[in-house]
């Protein structure tokens, strides 16, 4: 049982919780709070995952480093962590975690963050029913594989505008 606070359009709390699989928190209007982390190493490439073929939405196409939702009495940083061992099997280094974006998406408020963390891809311990592959990338080959429509919907386009100024200003 994963359990969410819900959250008005306004991203305020409601005192409200649902269950993720209970279909009340699905309807429109009913929004709860994401996290998503883009991991970006020391040659400025981009750690990106491959979502597995039988999730429900948008199976096998590329998405951020890591994404998910808060847990009931989980700090947004907690989620970020839990997410990323529960998916690629690796620590996040928070102290390097810099928040870069607060959007309200379809039952959703996201908050992302960027990462400035080198990975070495042989430590990754893939989560096999949420992700099928992970690779670094470059921001052009990420634009490539956007164009392409095999990105996830609602995180690229948002957030590459403020990739693009963090990778140029590491490069300074």
């Amino acid at each position: 049982m994963e359990l969410w606070n819900i959250l008005d359009e306004n991203g305020n709390p409601t005192g409200v919780t649902l269950d993720k699989d209970d279909k009340r928190a699905w309807e429109k209007g009913v929004y709860h709070q994401g996290v998503d982390a883009w991991i970006i190493n020391s040659e400025n490439k981009i750690l990106i995952q491959k979502r597995a073929p039988q999730k429900k939405r948008e199976p096998n196409v590329w998405s951020m480093t890591v994404g998910g939702s808060v847990i009931k009495g989980e700090s947004i940083m907690d989620a970020l962590k839990r997410e990323t061992k529960e998916e690629l099997g690796i620590e996040l280094n928070d102290e390097q975690a810099t928040k870069i974006q607060h959007y309200k998406l379809p039952n959703l408020w996201l908050d992302v963050y960027l990462v400035k963390q080198d990975v070495n891809l042989e430590d990754i311990k893939l989560r096999k029913e949420e992700v099928s592959d992970a690779k670094f990338a470059t921001f052009d080959e990420i634009e490539q594989i956007y164009k392409n429509n095999m990105f996830m919907k609602n995180r690229w386009e948002y957030v590459r505008e403020d990739v693009k100024k963090f990778i140029n200003k590491e490069k300074d």
